[in-house]
């Protein structure tokens, strides 16, 4: 099965074109990429315009794909079940450690 999907964050629109071989993954890539959290667990932001986008590479080459807030920094990571899949996590405002 072949899905597109169209989610607007910010000043982006996002085209995902999915195909899976079973109907219910490409469902389920379908309805988490098409329904992005768009209230923020942080400061309570919920309009498509606060939110970006945003990926990221650590040292190792493993990638990380958030959408952040933009009134207050906030990141909602994009999860990947290890079975096959993904989910959003919640809202979470980074921290530094102190050294």
């Amino acid at each position: 099965m072949k899905i597109n999907v169209e989610t607007k964050l910010g000043q982006a629109t996002y085209n995902f074109e999915i195909e899976e071989k079973s109907d219910i993954e490409a469902l389920h890539k379908a309805a988490v990429l098409g329904n992005p959290p768009l209230f923020c667990d942080n400061c309570g932001a919920n309009k498509p315009e606060n939110f970006k986008l945003q990926s990221n590479k650590d040292a190792e080459s493993n990638v990380y794909v958030n959408i952040e807030c933009n009134e207050c920094s906030a990141k909602a990571k994009l999860g990947q079940y290890k079975s096959s899949g993904y989910f959003w996590k919640k809202f979470e405002l980074y921290v530094k450690k102190a050294a």
